[in-house]
């Protein structure tokens, strides 16, 4: 009788610490879930954030503007924008070329923890010496972004067709 007891109570035991090892394993999995979806979250926030700042545009502010692409690069894609930025301000203050826009969709292509890639449909109204009343454009970029120090960095920028 007191062996069949404690067998008893050895069951129970391996029960409970069964139970308490399978529900931390199903925690750990839900919360990796979780800060994936964050991840993800992330990446497409800078990437809609970077095509906005690419089409919302102005010679007022066009330094600010180029300065945030610049701090929002790294890899291949950083050098190329330091290289054309000069270029960008001086085109955008001499045929004073302003550009209102929004992102009209955006989504991840793909995600695997420190590379995303991102695809975004964006609207703009581009003024210009040559089109003051405005013109309607629309742009698709496909944005490559690689993660450093916890942030979300373009690492190449594409029109796609």
């Amino acid at each position: 009788m007191r062996v069949r007891a404690v067998l008893a109570y050895l069951v129970v035991a391996l029960l409970i610490v069964g139970l308490g090892v399978v529900g931390g394993l199903y925690y750990q999995h839900v919360r990796a879930g979780e800060q994936r979806d964050a991840d993800r979250e992330a990446a497409l926030a800078s990437a809609r954030q970077v095509v906005l700042d690419l089409v919302e545009i102005d010679p007022k502010t066009v330094e600010q503007t180029v300065q945030r692409l610049r701090d929002s690069a790294t890899g291949a894609f950083q050098p190329e924008l330091a290289q054309q930025a000069d270029a960008i301000k001086q085109v955008v203050s001499q045929s004073q070329v302003s550009s209102h826009g929004s992102v009209v969709e955006a989504a991840l292509s793909s995600s695997d923890g420190d590379n995303a890639v991102a695809l975004a449909a964006v609207q703009a109204t581009v003024t210009n010496a040559a089109a003051p009343q405005g013109e309607q454009r629309q742009y698709r970029f496909r944005v490559s972004l690689q993660r450093a120090n916890a942030k979300w960095l373009v690492s190449n920028l594409e029109f796609v067709a």
